[in-house]
């Protein structure tokens, strides 16, 4: 799923190890992509399409 951040193009997320790149993240970890929409909105974060890959039940 991509998520963006307009306001902090280059945002580290240390602690979910996401790196923005000109804005734009795409994270796979459905725990991460969950921890990134609890973020305070005046980060400025939000999901921008994309979905999760399914969970196949082989994990």
């Amino acid at each position: 799923m991509k998520f963006v951040s307009p306001h902090h193009k280059e945002l580290v997320v240390a602690d979910l190890g996401v790196i923005f790149v000109d804005g734009e993240a795409e994270v796979t970890d459905k725990a991460v992509i969950e921890a990134l929409r609890g973020l305070p909105a005046d980060l400025g974060v939000r999901a921008a399409g994309g979905r999760p890959p399914k969970d196949n039940g082989t994990s």
